[in-house]
């Protein structure tokens, strides 16, 4: 069980705590969420075969594909974050049935155990990748094409897996499209942590195409404040793209890292299959619904995250 703590903050706040489920809440994004929403005053229950990184949760090792695991650790819970998934894209590719079964089949058993528990809200990770090869900018009301990748099809599965519960159900939901985190505890094989790990140890790096591909990025500790901002009225049955501001490039993110570790032996190689520029992602709706903007610029994110790592 969480500790008094939670308690004691929710009194003196004068406030009620609802108990939030978080599945993966043991992983890189959901490790963040869960110090957030105790941070918050919420009580937190963690569904995840890892045990989780704090003390004060209650851990739930669960298994996905176990409807009885599921049902209980949906008791006396009011909202879900649903964020266990296969997020690696790599993975997907090399095991695409694994990946639509993780991401689609396990969240209808999730869907179904909320709704046997009448849990009031769903609130699910989905990507920004979903928006796919759209040139531009895109926000919220941006047409959906064709996913070019089997990850990207299982999460926008997901998305209508989520909306036709609440249209059948009644199940409440918010859809949160992430931009691309990076930050403490993030996956070893992601590219802003590769780029880390090499220059740290002078070796060189190579950028495939010209450099000038890029994402917007978000720190890990911002998008958890995103996270908890959609648990607001406002966030009802609404979705929401949480990424950052700027749009950084992948020379830029060599360039801030220049300014950390020196010179940096940066080669350029072809580009990969199905890469792309990428697009610009538009937050205005969250800013104006929830109250929320990331706060934290890409050159003070790569020095937390490397003084992370040398922690």
């Amino acid at each position: 069980m969480f500790i008094c703590r939670s308690v004691e903050l929710a009194q003196v706040l004068g406030r009620v705590f609802s108990l939030i489920l978080v599945t993966g809440g043991s992983g890189f994004i959901g490790s963040h969420l869960v110090d957030e929403l105790i941070e918050q005053g919420y009580g937190v229950r963690v569904f995840d075969r890892m045990k989780p990184l704090r003390e004060d949760v209650e851990w739930f090792q669960g298994d996905l594909k176990k409807d009885e695991d599921l049902l209980l650790a949906c008791k006396d819970v009011e909202a879900i974050f649903h964020l266990a998934a296969v997020a690696d894209v790599n993975l997907a590719v090399s095991y695409p049935e694994t990946c639509l079964d993780i991401n689609e089949n396990y969240t209808v058993k999730l869907l179904k155990a909320a709704v046997s528990n009448e849990v009031e809200r769903i609130l699910l990770a989905s990507t920004t990748w979903v928006y796919g090869k759209t040139n531009g900018k895109v926000d919220e009301d941006s047409s959906i094409p064709m996913p070019g990748h089997v990850y990207t099809k299982s999460k926008i599965g997901q998305e209508h897996l989520v909306y036709g519960w609440h249209e059948s159900y009644g199940l409440d939901y918010t859809i949160l499209r992430y931009g691309i985190p990076y930050g403490p505890r993030m996956r070893s094989n992601m590219a802003i942590a590769t780029f880390v790990r090499k220059a740290s140890r002078s070796e060189p790096i190579t950028i495939f195409g010209d450099g000038n591909q890029g994402r917007c990025f978000v720190y890990v500790e911002d998008l958890a404040e995103g996270n908890v901002a959609a648990m607001q009225e406002g966030g009802k049955n609404q979705i929401f793209n949480l990424a950052g501001e700027e749009f950084v490039t992948i020379n830029q993110i060599v360039e801030n890292l220049k300014q950390i570790f020196g010179e940096i032996d940066a080669r350029y190689d072809c580009s990969r299959l199905n890469d792309f520029k990428g697009v610009v992602v538009d937050i205005q709706k969250a800013k104006n619904l929830l109250g929320w903007k990331p706060k934290t610029r890409l050159a003070v994110g790569l020095r937390k995250y490397v003084e992370s790592i040398k922690q």
